[in-house]
C-alpha cells in the first residue's frame, strides 16, 4: 500500500508544503531587493510626507502678495508666506555661512552679503507685520 502512494506521489506530500514554502522565501528575497533599490535610487519617492506638504504649502502661496522686493526675497530664501520667522532666520544663517565660504573675491562676498542683510530686513519686517 505504501508503495502505491509514492507511485502516484512521484514527491512526499510534506515536501510540496517546503517547495511552496521555498518558492514563496524566493518572492520575498527579490520583492526585498526591489524595495532597497528603489528606496537607494529614490529617497524622496512619494513616501515622503514632508516633501508633499512642502509642495502643497508652497503651490500658490505668493500670490496674494503685490511687494516686489518681498517676492525677491522671499525667493532668495526659499520661503513663502505661510512659513515662519524661524525658518527665514535659519535659511539666511545657511545663505550667510555659504557666501562666506565660497571661494569668491572679497568685494563680491561683501556685495552679497550686504544685499542678503537687506533681503533679510525686508523678509524680517514682513513677519514682525505678520504677527
Amino acid at each position: 500500500m505504501d508503495f502505491e502512494f509514492y507511485y502516484y506521489f512521484p514527491i512526499p506530500p510534506i515536501s510540496w508544503v517546503f517547495l511552496v514554502l521555498r518558492i514563496g522565501a524566493i518572492i520575498l528575497i527579490f520583492y526585498t531587493l526591489y524595495v532597497l533599490l528603489r528606496f537607494f535610487t529614490e529617497p524622496e519617492s512619494e513616501t515622503n510626507v514632508g516633501r508633499r506638504r512642502e509642495f502643497q504649502k508652497r503651490r500658490g502661496a505668493i500670490g496674494g502678495i503685490d511687494n516686489e522686493e518681498l517676492l525677491r526675497a522671499l525667493k532668495t530664501f526659499g520661503l513663502t508666506p505661510s512659513d515662519n520667522y524661524w525658518d527665514a532666520s535659519y535659511r539666511y544663517y545657511n545663505l550667510r555661512k555659504a557666501i562666506l565660504a565660497s571661494n569668491l573675491p572679497a568685494e563680491e562676498k561683501e556685495s552679497k552679503l550686504q544685499e542678503i542683510d537687506k533681503m533679510f530686513e525686508i523678509v524680517s519686517d514682513y513677519y514682525s507685520k505678520k504677527g
